[in-house]
Protein backbone atom coordinates (compact mmCIF):
# COMPACT_ATOMS: atom_id res chain seq x y z
CA UNK A 1 0.00 0.00 0.00
CA UNK A 2 1.16 3.67 -0.43
CA UNK A 3 2.41 4.99 2.37
CA UNK A 4 0.63 7.90 4.06
CA UNK A 5 2.04 11.63 3.16
CA UNK A 6 4.79 9.87 0.85
CA UNK A 7 4.29 12.07 -2.24
CA UNK A 8 5.77 10.15 -5.73
CA UNK A 9 7.28 12.45 -8.42
CA UNK A 10 6.54 11.10 -11.65
CA UNK A 11 7.43 7.93 -12.25
CA UNK A 12 9.70 6.37 -15.36
CA UNK A 13 7.13 3.04 -15.30
CA UNK A 14 3.58 2.85 -14.38
CA UNK A 15 2.77 -1.53 -14.14
CA UNK A 16 -0.81 -2.35 -14.43
CA UNK A 17 -1.74 -5.21 -12.64
CA UNK A 18 -5.73 -6.53 -12.76
CA UNK A 19 -6.24 -9.15 -10.06
CA UNK A 20 -9.67 -11.73 -9.94
CA UNK A 21 -9.41 -14.60 -7.03
CA UNK A 22 -5.42 -14.80 -7.41
CA UNK A 23 -4.81 -14.88 -3.47
CA UNK A 24 -2.14 -17.73 -4.41
CA UNK A 25 -0.04 -15.81 -6.76
CA UNK A 26 -0.58 -12.40 -6.54
CA UNK A 27 1.85 -11.51 -3.81
CA UNK A 28 4.51 -13.53 -6.10
CA UNK A 29 3.73 -11.78 -8.89
CA UNK A 30 4.01 -8.09 -7.60
CA UNK A 31 6.72 -8.89 -6.04
CA UNK A 32 8.63 -10.34 -8.87
CA UNK A 33 8.16 -6.51 -10.82
CA UNK A 34 9.17 -5.15 -7.00
CA UNK A 35 12.37 -6.93 -7.51
CA UNK A 36 13.30 -5.46 -10.93
CA UNK A 37 15.47 -3.73 -9.48
CA UNK A 38 14.06 -0.49 -11.26
CA UNK A 39 13.03 1.77 -8.14
CA UNK A 40 11.45 4.71 -10.16
CA UNK A 41 7.96 2.77 -10.91
CA UNK A 42 4.50 2.94 -9.46
CA UNK A 43 2.61 -0.54 -9.48
CA UNK A 44 -1.21 0.22 -9.96
CA UNK A 45 -3.65 -3.11 -8.48
CA UNK A 46 -6.91 -2.84 -9.85
CA UNK A 47 -8.98 -5.86 -7.79
CA UNK A 48 -11.73 -6.40 -9.96
CA UNK A 49 -14.77 -7.82 -7.66
CA UNK A 50 -12.63 -10.78 -6.14
CA UNK A 51 -14.32 -13.24 -3.68
CA UNK A 52 -11.16 -14.29 -2.39
CA UNK A 53 -8.79 -12.87 -0.01
CA UNK A 54 -6.70 -11.45 -2.82
CA UNK A 55 -6.82 -7.65 -1.89
CA UNK A 56 -6.04 -9.09 1.51
CA UNK A 57 -2.77 -10.10 0.31
CA UNK A 58 -2.10 -7.33 -1.47
CA UNK A 59 -3.04 -4.60 0.95
CA UNK A 60 -0.48 -6.22 3.06
CA UNK A 61 2.47 -5.45 0.80
CA UNK A 62 3.90 -2.66 2.60
CA UNK A 63 5.69 -0.72 -0.14
CA UNK A 64 4.60 3.12 -1.35
CA UNK A 65 5.05 2.38 -5.01
CA UNK A 66 1.63 -0.40 -4.33
CA UNK A 67 -1.65 0.75 -4.99
CA UNK A 68 -4.57 -1.53 -4.65
CA UNK A 69 -8.32 -0.05 -6.58
CA UNK A 70 -10.74 -2.78 -5.44
CA UNK A 71 -13.66 -2.77 -7.19
CA UNK A 72 -17.16 -3.77 -5.93
CA UNK A 73 -18.21 -5.96 -8.82
CA UNK A 74 -16.31 -8.18 -11.30
CA UNK A 75 -16.22 -6.61 -15.09
CA UNK A 76 -18.25 -3.69 -13.86
CA UNK A 77 -15.48 -1.34 -15.32
CA UNK A 78 -12.96 -2.43 -17.20
CA UNK A 79 -9.48 -2.33 -15.16
CA UNK A 80 -6.82 -2.43 -16.91
CA UNK A 81 -8.42 0.96 -18.54
CA UNK A 82 -8.99 2.15 -15.01
CA UNK A 83 -5.65 1.82 -14.30
CA UNK A 84 -4.26 3.51 -17.60
CA UNK A 85 -6.45 6.55 -16.34
CA UNK A 86 -4.46 6.83 -13.19
CA UNK A 87 -1.14 5.97 -14.32
CA UNK A 88 1.53 8.52 -14.51
CA UNK A 89 4.78 6.93 -15.78
CA UNK A 90 6.26 7.66 -18.79
CA UNK A 91 6.22 3.91 -19.99
CA UNK A 92 3.04 1.70 -19.16
CA UNK A 93 3.98 -2.57 -18.53
CA UNK A 94 1.41 -5.05 -18.17
CA UNK A 95 1.67 -7.78 -15.67
CA UNK A 96 -1.25 -10.13 -14.66
CA UNK A 97 -1.72 -11.18 -10.80
CA UNK A 98 -1.02 -14.86 -11.24
CA UNK A 99 1.99 -14.53 -13.86
CA UNK A 100 5.76 -13.76 -13.00
CA UNK A 101 8.55 -11.81 -14.17
CA UNK A 102 12.30 -12.64 -14.15
CA UNK A 103 15.01 -10.59 -12.63
CA UNK A 104 16.06 -8.24 -15.41
CA UNK A 105 13.06 -7.99 -17.58
CA UNK A 106 12.46 -4.16 -17.20
CA UNK A 107 15.81 -3.26 -17.55
CA UNK A 108 16.48 -4.92 -20.70
CA UNK A 109 13.09 -3.52 -22.08
CA UNK A 110 13.61 0.02 -20.75
CA UNK A 111 17.34 0.06 -22.62
CA UNK A 112 15.82 -1.18 -25.69
CA UNK A 113 12.90 1.77 -25.91
CA UNK A 114 15.00 4.34 -24.24
CA UNK A 115 17.61 3.76 -27.01
CA UNK A 116 15.16 3.38 -30.12
CA UNK A 117 12.49 6.63 -30.24
CA UNK A 118 11.16 4.08 -32.79
CA UNK A 119 10.07 1.14 -30.88
CA UNK A 120 6.28 1.83 -28.80
CA UNK A 121 6.62 -1.52 -27.48
CA UNK A 122 8.73 -3.87 -26.43
CA UNK A 123 8.31 -7.78 -25.23
CA UNK A 124 10.08 -10.64 -24.16
CA UNK A 125 9.86 -14.24 -24.92
CA UNK A 126 7.65 -16.33 -22.97
CA UNK A 127 8.21 -19.37 -20.47
CA UNK A 128 4.73 -21.47 -19.67
CA UNK A 129 4.30 -22.44 -16.06
CA UNK A 130 2.52 -24.60 -13.63
CA UNK A 131 0.64 -23.54 -10.72
CA UNK A 132 3.59 -25.18 -8.70
CA UNK A 133 5.83 -22.11 -10.41
CA UNK A 134 7.75 -25.10 -12.30
CA UNK A 135 8.48 -24.88 -16.02
CA UNK A 136 5.99 -26.71 -18.26
CA UNK A 137 6.71 -28.49 -21.63
CA UNK A 138 3.64 -29.64 -22.85
CA UNK A 139 0.72 -27.13 -22.06
CA UNK A 140 -1.42 -25.19 -24.81
CA UNK A 141 0.15 -22.34 -24.13
CA UNK A 142 3.76 -23.23 -25.21
CA UNK A 143 4.97 -22.39 -28.70
CA UNK A 144 1.84 -19.59 -28.39
CA UNK A 145 4.59 -16.49 -28.61
CA UNK A 146 6.67 -15.68 -31.16
CA UNK A 147 10.10 -13.98 -30.41
CA UNK A 148 10.34 -12.93 -34.17
CA UNK A 149 11.11 -9.65 -35.15
CA UNK A 150 8.53 -8.24 -38.16
CA UNK A 151 8.57 -4.57 -39.42
CA UNK A 152 5.39 -2.60 -38.40
CA UNK A 153 3.79 -3.80 -41.88
CA UNK A 154 5.25 -7.44 -41.49
CA UNK A 155 3.21 -7.43 -38.06
CA UNK A 156 0.05 -6.10 -39.56
CA UNK A 157 0.40 -8.90 -42.51
CA UNK A 158 0.83 -11.76 -39.40
CA UNK A 159 -2.15 -10.21 -37.38
CA UNK A 160 -4.75 -9.98 -39.98
CA UNK A 161 -4.00 -13.26 -42.01
CA UNK A 162 -2.99 -15.56 -38.50
CA UNK A 163 -4.06 -13.76 -35.46
CA UNK A 164 -2.37 -12.80 -32.40
CA UNK A 165 1.37 -14.49 -31.22
CA UNK A 166 2.80 -11.60 -28.65
CA UNK A 167 1.79 -11.70 -24.68
CA UNK A 168 0.67 -8.96 -22.73
CA UNK A 169 2.50 -9.50 -19.58
CA UNK A 170 5.55 -9.28 -21.70
CA UNK A 171 4.70 -5.53 -22.95
CA UNK A 172 6.30 -2.39 -21.75
CA UNK A 173 4.75 0.48 -24.11
CA UNK A 174 5.26 4.06 -24.39
CA UNK A 175 2.06 5.27 -22.25
CA UNK A 176 1.80 8.44 -24.63
CA UNK A 177 1.51 6.05 -27.69
CA UNK A 178 -1.44 3.63 -25.54
CA UNK A 179 -3.51 6.81 -25.04
CA UNK A 180 -3.08 7.89 -29.03
CA UNK A 181 -4.22 4.25 -29.92
CA UNK A 182 -7.30 4.49 -27.64
CA UNK A 183 -6.21 2.18 -24.83
CA UNK A 184 -8.24 -1.69 -24.52
CA UNK A 185 -11.64 -1.82 -26.48
CA UNK A 186 -13.77 -2.92 -23.13
CA UNK A 187 -16.32 -5.55 -24.84
CA UNK A 188 -13.90 -7.83 -25.84
CA UNK A 189 -12.83 -10.51 -23.48
CA UNK A 190 -10.12 -12.44 -24.88
CA UNK A 191 -8.12 -10.78 -27.94
CA UNK A 192 -8.19 -6.78 -26.02
CA UNK A 193 -4.49 -7.26 -26.07
CA UNK A 194 -4.47 -8.36 -29.71
CA UNK A 195 -6.85 -5.17 -30.47
CA UNK A 196 -4.41 -2.85 -29.21
CA UNK A 197 -1.34 -4.81 -30.84
CA UNK A 198 -3.20 -3.61 -34.28
CA UNK A 199 -3.18 -0.19 -33.99
CA UNK A 200 -0.04 -0.05 -31.82
CA UNK A 201 1.61 -1.69 -35.36
CA UNK A 202 0.75 1.37 -37.13
CA UNK A 203 1.60 3.90 -34.82
CA UNK A 204 5.43 2.43 -34.61
CA UNK A 205 8.25 -0.44 -34.17
CA UNK A 206 7.56 -3.30 -31.79
CA UNK A 207 10.81 -4.96 -30.58
CA UNK A 208 10.36 -8.57 -28.94
CA UNK A 209 13.61 -9.94 -27.19
CA UNK A 210 14.10 -13.25 -27.17
CA UNK A 211 15.37 -14.42 -23.96
CA UNK A 212 12.02 -16.00 -21.55
CA UNK A 213 11.83 -12.89 -19.00
CA UNK A 214 8.03 -13.87 -18.80
CA UNK A 215 6.98 -16.40 -16.95
CA UNK A 216 3.40 -16.76 -18.00
CA UNK A 217 0.94 -19.61 -15.53
CA UNK A 218 -1.01 -21.90 -16.65
CA UNK A 219 -3.71 -22.98 -14.23
CA UNK A 220 -6.11 -25.96 -15.50
CA UNK A 221 -9.89 -24.89 -16.18
CA UNK A 222 -8.80 -21.17 -15.01
CA UNK A 223 -7.25 -19.45 -17.73
CA UNK A 224 -9.94 -17.29 -19.81
CA UNK A 225 -7.87 -17.91 -23.26
CA UNK A 226 -7.11 -21.45 -22.04
CA UNK A 227 -8.68 -24.00 -25.09
CA UNK A 228 -12.35 -24.78 -24.56
CA UNK A 229 -15.39 -24.61 -27.21
CA UNK A 230 -16.59 -21.66 -25.28
CA UNK A 231 -13.24 -19.79 -25.82
CA UNK A 232 -12.75 -20.84 -29.69
CA UNK A 233 -16.06 -19.55 -30.21
CA UNK A 234 -15.27 -15.76 -28.28
CA UNK A 235 -12.39 -15.88 -30.12
CA UNK A 236 -13.57 -15.96 -33.24
CA UNK A 237 -16.59 -13.05 -33.21
CA UNK A 238 -13.75 -11.24 -31.40
CA UNK A 239 -10.88 -11.89 -33.90
CA UNK A 240 -13.66 -10.29 -36.48
CA UNK A 241 -13.92 -7.10 -34.68
CA UNK A 242 -10.44 -7.06 -34.44
CA UNK A 243 -9.54 -7.21 -38.35
CA UNK A 244 -12.31 -4.25 -38.61
CA UNK A 245 -9.59 -2.32 -37.24
CA UNK A 246 -7.84 -2.50 -40.65
CA UNK A 247 -10.69 -0.30 -42.07
CA UNK A 248 -10.14 2.55 -39.73
CA UNK A 249 -7.20 5.05 -38.89
CA UNK A 250 -4.57 4.82 -38.68
CA UNK A 251 -4.51 1.21 -40.04
CA UNK A 252 -5.99 1.80 -43.21
CA UNK A 253 -3.77 4.07 -44.19
CA UNK A 254 -0.99 1.23 -43.98
CA UNK A 255 -3.04 -1.25 -46.04
CA UNK A 256 -0.64 -0.23 -49.30
CA UNK A 257 2.64 -1.45 -47.48
CA UNK A 258 1.24 -4.17 -45.63
CA UNK A 259 -0.43 -6.13 -49.03
CA UNK A 260 1.88 -4.74 -51.62
CA UNK A 261 2.55 -7.69 -53.24
CA UNK A 262 -0.91 -8.57 -53.50
CA UNK A 263 -2.89 -5.74 -53.91
CA UNK A 264 -3.99 -4.97 -57.29
CA UNK A 265 -3.03 -2.14 -59.55
CA UNK A 266 -6.48 -1.51 -59.87
CA UNK A 267 -7.38 -0.77 -56.29
CA UNK A 268 -6.77 2.77 -55.40
CA UNK A 269 -9.78 3.99 -53.66
CA UNK A 270 -10.97 3.60 -50.20
CA UNK A 271 -14.02 1.44 -51.10
CA UNK A 272 -11.87 -0.58 -53.34
CA UNK A 273 -9.40 -1.28 -50.73
CA UNK A 274 -12.28 -2.41 -48.42
CA UNK A 275 -13.79 -4.34 -50.75
CA UNK A 276 -10.81 -6.11 -51.63
CA UNK A 277 -9.88 -6.62 -47.93
CA UNK A 278 -13.28 -8.60 -47.47
CA UNK A 279 -11.84 -10.96 -50.31
CA UNK A 280 -8.47 -11.51 -48.96
CA UNK A 281 -10.30 -12.46 -45.58
CA UNK A 282 -12.60 -14.74 -47.68
CA UNK A 283 -9.59 -16.45 -49.40
CA UNK A 284 -8.11 -16.95 -45.69
CA UNK A 285 -11.39 -18.93 -44.52
CA UNK A 286 -11.38 -18.88 -40.85
CA UNK A 287 -15.15 -18.17 -39.03
CA UNK A 288 -13.11 -15.19 -37.78
CA UNK A 289 -12.53 -14.24 -41.11
CA UNK A 290 -15.77 -15.07 -42.80
CA UNK A 291 -17.55 -13.29 -40.27
CA UNK A 292 -15.58 -10.03 -40.35
CA UNK A 293 -16.01 -9.98 -44.55
CA UNK A 294 -20.03 -10.33 -44.15
CA UNK A 295 -20.33 -7.34 -41.67
CA UNK A 296 -17.63 -4.92 -43.79
CA UNK A 297 -19.24 -6.13 -46.98
CA UNK A 298 -22.64 -5.30 -45.71
CA UNK A 299 -22.08 -1.82 -44.92
CA UNK A 300 -20.82 -1.28 -47.90
CA UNK A 301 -23.59 -2.71 -50.27
CA UNK A 302 -26.14 -0.55 -47.68
CA UNK A 303 -24.78 2.61 -49.24
CA UNK A 304 -26.05 3.32 -52.74
CA UNK A 305 -23.03 5.45 -54.27
CA UNK A 306 -20.16 3.00 -52.54
CA UNK A 307 -21.99 -0.38 -53.86
CA UNK A 308 -22.27 1.53 -57.52
CA UNK A 309 -18.43 1.71 -57.33
CA UNK A 310 -17.65 -2.20 -56.09
CA UNK A 311 -19.96 -2.64 -59.37
CA UNK A 312 -18.01 -0.96 -61.36
CA UNK A 313 -14.42 -2.09 -60.29
CA UNK A 314 -15.55 -5.51 -59.49
CA UNK A 315 -18.38 -6.22 -61.34
CA UNK A 316 -21.70 -7.44 -59.90
CA UNK A 317 -20.66 -10.78 -59.66
CA UNK A 318 -18.87 -9.55 -56.12
CA UNK A 319 -22.96 -9.36 -55.18
CA UNK A 320 -23.21 -12.97 -55.95
CA UNK A 321 -20.28 -14.08 -53.88
CA UNK A 322 -21.67 -11.91 -50.77
CA UNK A 323 -25.07 -14.21 -51.11
CA UNK A 324 -23.51 -17.15 -51.48
CA UNK A 325 -20.68 -16.59 -48.58
CA UNK A 326 -23.56 -15.87 -46.06
CA UNK A 327 -25.30 -18.82 -46.91
CA UNK A 328 -22.38 -20.77 -46.20
CA UNK A 329 -21.93 -19.11 -42.76
CA UNK A 330 -22.07 -21.44 -39.76
CA UNK A 331 -24.22 -19.75 -37.51
CA UNK A 332 -26.65 -22.26 -35.96
CA UNK A 333 -29.77 -23.77 -37.85
CA UNK A 334 -32.88 -23.93 -35.38
CA UNK A 335 -34.48 -27.56 -35.99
Amino acid sequence: MKQAGRILRQPLVSVIIPSFNHEDFVKTAIRSVLDQGINDIEVIVVDDGSSDGTVQRVSAIRDFRVQIVPQRENRRVHPRNLALSMARGRYVAFQNSDDEWKPGKLAAQLEVLENDPRVVVCFTGVEAIGPDGKALTDSWANGLFSTANRSSPAWLRHFFEAGNCLCLPSAVARREVVERAGRFRPSLIQLSDFDLWVRLAALGEFRVIEHAFTRMRVIPGRNVSGPSPDARRRSNVEFSYVLERFLDAPVFECLPDVFADLLPKTVRSRVAYQAWLVAHAWVLGTPGHRLFADRALAVLLDDPSKREELCEVFGVELIHDFNNKRGELEVGVAT
